[in-house]
């Protein structure tokens, strides 16, 4: 781990997911509208760099198995690790009900190499929806790390983030991000600098009779301009592959990285 019990309780990823994690579950949900065009489009880049049909995926903050699921539909042998019970809960309930044979774990992804050391090598591992840099470059940098230690020699590796680019054409100070009864109030802060999104988050829930204050979070999310993760994944011990770009909007296609595309696919291989 990179880090002890106590300061993990005081991160920002403890307070949402694992202490108020019914506070972001409904986007998650929200996200499933997108889950079978992006679990297509990972089939397809897995049958195009080399990926073997039925082949082992990691899928790291997996969240309610979004993905996992119906990757594992589609034959490959899943496994799923998230910081959050609740989630990861979700996910095995879901698995359970369809009958497939995927293993989800509990787990801090920052310890993932300890976590997942038996269940290895793997052959494809994906780390999607914006679900890094959370802990700065630094943690980034171990976690690919981490990664590649567990995959096998001709693995692949995606990772779906915001483009740093767009975000800084397309900034706005402040918004709301709504799913069912929960409202979250942004207000945001891009050090250009250190590259970093500062955050304060206010949860509200639609109580019936008025919005109702959940909780208050200030976060920061370190983001990535295609050359900034492409040197990120390389230091890692990856081989960069590819960069694409697409909208997140009702129809997911991806194309070649422009700074007007809002999300970042960035594809690797495992290095020599």
């Amino acid at each position: 781990m990179m880090a002890g019990r106590a300061a993990d309780q005081e991160h920002w990823t403890h307070s949402l997911f694992v202490e108020r994690p019914e506070l972001f579950l409904p986007f998650l949900e929200l996200a499933e509208e997108r889950a079978p065009v992006e679990a297509a489009i990972l089939a397809h880049l897995f049958g195009r760099y080399g990926v073997p049909e039925g082949g082992s995926v990691l899928d790291v903050a997996c969240g309610t198995g979004r993905l996992a699921i119906p990757l594992a539909r589609r034959g490959y042998q899943v496994t799923g690790v998230d910081l959050s019970p609740l989630f990861i809960g979700k996910a095995r309930e879901r698995s359970a009900d369809e009958g497939l044979d995927a293993e989800f774990v509990v787990g801090d992804m920052r310890g993932v190499g300890d976590l997942m050391a038996r269940r290895g090598p793997f052959d494809a591992v994906i780390d999607m929806f914006t679900s890094n840099g959370y802990y700065g470059r630094d943690g980034d940098l171990e976690l690919f790390t981490q990664l590649r230690a567990l995959s096998s020699s001709a693995a692949t590796m995606v990772v779906l983030t915001m483009n740093r680019d767009w975000m800084v054409g397309n900034f706005e100070p402040q918004g709301v991000d709504a799913a069912g009864a929960i409202r979250i109030l942004q207000r945001r802060r891009l050090d250009l600098e250190t590259s970093t999104l500062q955050n304060d988050w206010e949860f509200y829930e639609d109580k019936g009779d008025g919005m109702r204050l959940q909780l208050r979070l200030q976060l920061d999310h370190r983001v990535y301009s295609l050359h900034d993760l492409k040197a990120l994944v390389e230091e890692a011990g990856w081989e960069y592959l590819a960069g694409l770009g697409s909208d997140r909007g009702p129809e997911l296609v991806l194309k070649e990285l422009t700074p007007g595309l809002m999300e970042m696919w960035v594809v690797a291989r495992a290095g020599g």
